[in-house]
């Protein structure tokens, strides 16, 4: 696995109408404005955690490497060796059709993205 798998995957398994209101989420954790990176033979993913009880909101997270992802109703989720993660918007800064996925997505939620340096 690479993490342009990831990637693709998100963008055929997610739906960017969900609305919080429509679609139950599974109540997890949930990684936004993330990206996936290769280290070492291995797929992570950085972002900003939510939900999570031992992270305040927002806070950057750098996940374990990831063993799996799966989508169930429009979301799309990874698999760590001891979490799961769902995967909110990603970063804005993706290239190539993500990036036309997050600029044309009416349900974003702004107001979770805070940016941290990097």
């Amino acid at each position: 696995m690479i993490a342009d798998d990831i990637t693709d995957y998100y963008l055929e398994h997610s739906q960017p109408t969900l609305a919080a209101s429509n679609t139950a989420s599974l109540s997890l954790p949930i990684i936004e404005s993330w990206r996936c990176i290769d280290v070492r033979n291995q797929v992570v993913i950085r972002g900003q955690i939510f939900n999570h009880p031992k992270y305040f909101a927002g806070q950057q997270l750098k996940s374990s490497p990831i063993q799996g992802y799966l989508s169930k109703a429009g979301r799309v989720y990874v698999t760590t060796k001891n979490s799961i993660y769902e995967l909110g918007t990603p970063h804005p800064d993706f290239a190539g059709e993500a990036q036309l996925w997050i600029d044309n997505a009416d349900h974003q939620q702004w107001e979770k993205l805070t940016y941290f340096g990097e």
